[in-house]
């Protein structure tokens, strides 16, 4: 029975996709869903892409090691947000369809295309974890082994935003959206009638201390408030006022979100003891304590979330690499290049997916590399300040070459190289500064 649930699930996810297909008439349909999505669907598409199955199954897991302090994911993504509502104007003024077009715009054509390999290479792990989640839920729930599952999750992602593009993404983000939260607030209200306890850690405690979330604000909030996937919701709204009310009704809702996910992890922790939901804590529950109606929710709420991110940043990740090849994703091949990008890295991540099976943390590594080698310098070109183009390129390089570094050495050592990552970006674009700019 399951097995065609999940059939009929990826079959009409396909559809849609063939159904946008067919109604895009140009790259503006294609990248930016005509520049005319309402509150509604850039709510529903910004919220459906920041619960992906990474920061979901991940937060979760944190809490369940943790405890309170998994409730800091969606507080900073939140807060990144947040921060975000004043850039709106300035970002909705140009006319780009994505990140590296708007660091063409205040730095030159190099470093566009510098942001069009290294965004892509970066993105490349956050497809993979999506990926990851996603083969763990179909594995469980068909009975099917990891690498099977991994394949074929890979595959559905790549048909369906090879078909349908932004078009198809803002249409079902909405959709996908409300079976995450029903899967989500469903599996919280069960747990909360049983007699278990819900005590756990505080959100700052030995495991988590206040270093640890400086480092989570600077690699993971400064990606909601410069990051090509959130950029690209903002790009799609109609004007400045419909994206605002968006952001702000995405903020209310993330806030005691957070909290729901953070509160299911402790729980777990405070009933069932240590290590006996290793793999993943929903699963966990999913298997041993849900009734099945909120178990078949749940794993649909996760797979929508594991879709709604997966085909935002695979498209993401494939339309800025195809933009080194040609002028801008105006042009008539610019839809025929980045679909076969798509097949590319669509098929490069599940390969990624195979060899790695830990999710948060490859989220986390290619989040820090990308946020040590754009956040300083985009954030500077939105608020109008110029540097020469060769000072941009070498804070890009040693701001992410730094973060990289830091987190693949770890610890608080790890932590002050990431921290230095910034700075150091910081003062390279400070050194290259020429004159401040209108935008």
């Amino acid at each position: 029975m399951n097995q065609v649930i999940l059939s009929l699930y990826f079959f009409i996810v396909i559809f849609i996709g063939y159904s946008s297909y067919r109604k895009i008439k140009g790259s503006r349909d294609y990248f930016i869903a005509g520049k005319d999505a309402g509150v509604r669907e850039i709510a529903g598409s910004l919220l459906a892409t920041v619960l992906g199955s990474s920061a979901i199954i991940g937060s979760v897991n944190f809490s369940y090691a943790n405890g309170w302090a998994g409730s800091w994911f969606m507080l900073c993504a939140a807060f990144g947000l947040l921060c975000l509502l004043p850039l709106v104007d300035r970002l909705k003024k140009n006319k780009s369809y994505n990140l590296p077009e708007l660091m063409g715009e205040f730095y030159g054509e190099e470093v566009k295309n510098l942001s069009s390999v290294i965004i892509p290479i970066a993105w490349v792990g956050i497809v993979a974890a999506q990926i990851m989640g996603s083969a763990k839920i179909i594995s469980i729930f068909v009975d099917m082994n990891y690498s099977t599952a991994v394949i074929l999750s890979g595959l559905v992602f790549i048909a369906y935003t090879f078909l349908g593009g932004q078009l198809s993404i803002i249409k079902t983000d909405f959709i996908q959206f409300l079976f995450i939260i029903a899967g989500v607030v469903l599996c919280f209200v069960y747990i909360l009638k049983g007699n278990g306890e819900i005590n756990g850690m505080g959100m700052i405690n030995e495991k988590f201390d206040y270093l640890d979330l400086f480092i989570m604000i600077l690699t993971y909030s400064s990606t909601f408030l410069v990051g090509p996937d959130i950029y690209s919701r903002i790009f799609c709204a109609r004007d400045e006022k419909t994206a605002k009310q968006a952001i702000k009704l995405s903020i209310v809702i993330l806030i005691p979100l957070g909290f729901i996910l953070a509160g299911i992890g402790v729980y777990v922790s405070s009933n069932y003891g240590v290590d006996i939901a290793k793999g993943s804590v929903l699963m966990f529950l999913a298997d041993r304590v849900l009734p099945q109606p909120i178990v078949i929710l749940l794993y649909f709420g996760l797979l929508s979330a594991v879709i709604s991110s997966a085909d935002t940043t695979l498209l993401t990740a494939s339309s800025t690499f195809a933009q080194i090849f040609m002028k801008d994703l105006r042009e008539e091949k610019a839809i025929r290049l980045t679909r076969i990008f798509i097949l590319i890295f669509g098929g490069f991540s599940i390969l990624v997916a195979l060899k790695l099976t830990f999710i948060l943390p490859t989220l986390l590594l290619a989040l820090a590399v990308y946020s040590g080698a754009f956040i300083v310098p985009c954030l500077a070109g939105i608020l109008g300040y110029k540097c020469g183009e060769k000072y941009a390129v070498l804070g890009i390089l040693f701001g992410g070459g730094l973060a990289l570094y830091g987190k693949i050495m770890g610890g608080t050592t790890g932590n002050m190289i990431i921290i230095s990552s910034f700075l150091v970006n910081f003062m390279i674009l400070a050194a290259g500064r020429t004159r401040k700019v209108r935008i």
